[in-house]
């Protein structure tokens, strides 16, 4: 029937095949191999490997569909050309597109994917299934680099897109399916298992084409997360075939967060993970320099418990000890997470050597104690810290609550920043983590006119303990304008940075990228100006 031998000419473009007797047989498309072990089944619409054990159904066809498609457009198309010269420009030879099987799709101007999808008998619930399609209906991918994702099987369960022209976001991947879950996915990893697991090491970088100038480089054991933080599923695929593994994420604020996500997943999973600063991205310095300086750095590479102590104590380093007081409370959030005794026992003494203080200052409380050694029962406790934002929201309102006047034209309108943002930056509910701490600002924001008049207002009675303990807070950090400038764009930062990490669209992450640059020079200055006076 035609459908059944689609299924054949689907496969035909990865493999030539043979007929043998009902089905046909070929090189395996996934895996090295000298005999034939590829079976496509005409009748059951079904292909298999017996070597590698890869098979697919009907999505995984339309997706195999679809990479062809893609490919061969970009390959022979005059309407591809601009698409061709982009990965020119990038650097990428003829056999590294050929073999990560990039494509093209074409613009709204020229029939795309759906109609070529008609000609073999894929129907829009198909499509859908797969991912191809937008929320209107149409073509999901519209004048975009195609970058085929497949699973850890081999099987292409989705694409990631780079917009050629002025579309929105720039990079765009298959929407969450049953079968795409970015979570997991690991953009490269069918191709490189074999090198990760000959050298017993991964690499583990940001973008898509960072792995193939890797790959093109000879460095093939590097694979990319799909625009997300790097999750635990990611670490237990890789774990499985490497020893060590190696994060390579740009030096921005993200990318430090993401790192200190994965050193306590690291702990857990007591896994050998290294970080490796560049100062561009691996597929632009690797067309300035030889693979063979970029294996020389892994030497540099530290392992992760000890570079994101290090990294918060570098923020403190050289300022007095109020500042490096300041960078406790985030570094023992870091060390409390840490189960593993001897790991735990490490972390302690590289933090207190990071930061210069006892390390009886960085052991968590009890939590049955607080800090004056009463019983929980005896009166309210303090929260323990938990996160850099939170302790950064925490601030904010201490200084608030300890001198309302210094508040009030800020939580009207915003603070200035002059010479850095055209806008007074505003914050608001959401850029708290800490429930309590949105319900208090809430509170003060209402009483902008009068801030110290929150402590009389009815409505504030259940916030009222961690009121007083916010405001008794606010004493002891000698609140001056100064300060409550620099503890204002820092909380705006660290909120923008979170922002960052959760959005998808590469273009809203390049502008907060840039906006937290602003901020946190703004913070910086205000903190220069506290500990002058």
């Amino acid at each position: 029937m035609r459908e059944a031998a689609n299924i054949v000419e689907v496969a035909s473009e990865f493999t030539a095949l043979k007929r043998q007797g009902t089905n046909y047989t070929g090189l395996c498309p996934y895996h090295q191999e000298k005999t034939p072990s590829f079976s496509v089944s005409p009748e059951k619409n079904f292909y298999y490997c017996f070597g590698c054990s890869k098979g697919g159904d009907a999505i995984y066809k339309t997706l195999a569909v679809a990479t062809a498609y893609y490919h061969k457009y970009l390959l022979k198309s005059p309407a591809a050309a601009e698409a061709r010269q982009y990965l020119k420009d990038r650097g990428f030879e003829q056999s590294t597109i050929e073999e990560f099987r990039l494509g093209y799709a074409p613009s709204r101007e020229r029939s795309g994917f759906m109609q070529a999808a008609r000609k073999v008998d894929l129907d829009r619930g198909a499509l859908e299934a797969a991912g191809l399609l937008s929320q209107r209906g149409g073509e999901r991918f519209v004048d975009r680099v195609m970058f085929p994702i497949s699973d850890r099987r081999g099987r292409i369960v989705g694409f990631g897109a780079r917009a050629l022209g002025d579309a929105k976001p720039k990079y765009l991947n298959s929407p969450e399916t049953e079968l795409f879950n970015k979570r997991s996915l690991l953009y490269g990893f069918p191709q490189v298992a074999e090198a990760v697991r000959k050298e017993g090491a991964a690499l583990v970088v940001e973008g898509y084409t960072d792995v193939l100038m890797l790959y093109q480089s000879g460095i093939k054991n590097a694979v990319a997360t799909l625009g997300t933080a790097m999750t635990e599923q990611h670490l237990k695929t890789l774990s499985g075939h490497a020893d060590r593994i190696y994060l390579l994420f740009d030096p921005d604020e993200a990318g430090e967060k993401a790192v200190e996500k994965a050193a306590v997943t690291a702990a857990e999973l007591k896994l050998d993970l290294r970080v490796l600063r560049l100062p561009e991205d691996p597929a632009d310095w690797l067309l300035e320099h030889a693979s063979g300086e970029f294996l020389d750095l892994l030497s540099e590479a530290v392992p992760i418990l000890e570079y994101s102590i290090r990294r918060i104590a570098g923020q403190v380093r050289g300022a007095g000890a109020t500042s490096r007081a300041r960078a406790v409370p985030e570094v023992k959030a870091l060390v409390r997470q840490i189960e593993d005794p001897v790991l735990h026992r490490e972390a302690l003494r590289l933090a207190a050597e990071a930061l210069d203080v006892n390390p009886e200052a960085l052991r968590s409380e009890p939590d049955s104690r607080n800090a004056a050694g009463r019983s929980s029962s005896d009166g309210p406790r303090r929260r323990a810290p938990s996160d850099p934002l939170i302790e950064a929201g925490r601030e904010v309102l201490a200084i608030v609550l300890a001198r309302p006047g210094l508040a009030s034209g800020a939580l009207q309108a915003g603070m200035k920043v002059p010479g850095l943002m055209d806008e007074p930056v505003v914050l608001g509910n959401g850029d708290f983590a800490d429930e309590t701490h949105a319900r208090i600002f809430a509170s003060l924001v209402e009483h902008a006119e009068d801030p110290g008049a929150v402590l009389s207002d009815e409505r504030a009675r259940p916030l009222m303990d961690e009121i007083s303990a916010l405001r008794a807070a606010g004493e002891k950090l000698y609140p001056s304008e100064a300060s409550l400038r620099a503890a204002w764009f820092r909380l705006a930062a660290l909120s923008r940075e979170k922002a960052k990490l959760l959005t998808d669209d590469f273009d809203e992450k390049f502008r907060l990228h840039a906006e937290i640059k602003r901020l946190n020079a703004a913070a910086v200055e205000a903190s220069n100006l506290t500990l002058e006076s």
